[in-house]
């Protein structure tokens, strides 16, 4: 693991990777996000979520989430699976070109009344998309143009912190994106 170097130095061989590589070869996307995500919730008081789309690309699927501590949010679990072209983070995922100009997604009130979310890609080491990350919210909390100002320099932030980790992870072994 140490190998003896010019002087009275030492350096680091690669069996030194075999100390952390049984934990990171077990890292999944969800569980790089998570904490994460959880921040995110309690900076901005919204649920958080993370999601994959299916194979068929017609739907989302949520895989990680952190809700916020309210009476009224979105319930929403791991596993939820909603369609695609009607979420925000399925409009990012599927790359829809007003959605790719302008790097988020935001959908007011168009699944449900009242439920306003807004979302940004996660992109692993190659700069493919490999989910998106959201923020949704009850419509009376915060119009959209607040969600623009407020929430998505959070979201992208967040969305910076996973990509950094998962690109990290990404050089020693293939993450799980579910």
């Amino acid at each position: 693991m140490v190998a003896p170097a010019a002087g009275h130095t030492f350096t680091l061989t690669p069996r030194v990777l075999s100390l952390g590589f049984p934990p990171l070869s077990r890292t999944s996307l969800p569980e790089i996000a998570q904490p994460h995500l959880t921040a995110l919730a309690e900076r901005v008081h919204e649920s958080a979520s993370l999601a994959v789309l299916s194979d068929s690309g017609e739907e989302i699927q949520y895989t990680a989430r952190a809700s916020a501590a309210r009476v009224l949010s979105a319930r929403v679990t791991v596993g939820t699976r909603l369609p695609a072209r009607a979420t925000a983070l399925g409009r990012v995922l599927l790359a829809l070109p007003e959605v790719r100009a302008r790097g988020y997604a935001l959908v007011d009130e168009e699944l449900e009344a009242g439920l306003r979310a807004i979302a940004v890609p996660v992109r692993d080491r190659t700069g493919r998309v490999v989910a998106a990350l959201n923020v949704a919210l009850h419509a009376a909390r915060r119009t959209a143009d607040d969600c623009v100002a407020q929430i998505l320099p959070e979201l992208r932030h967040t969305a910076d912190l996973v990509e950094t980790e998962l690109r990290v992870a990404g050089r020693f072994c293939r993450v799980a994106v579910v």
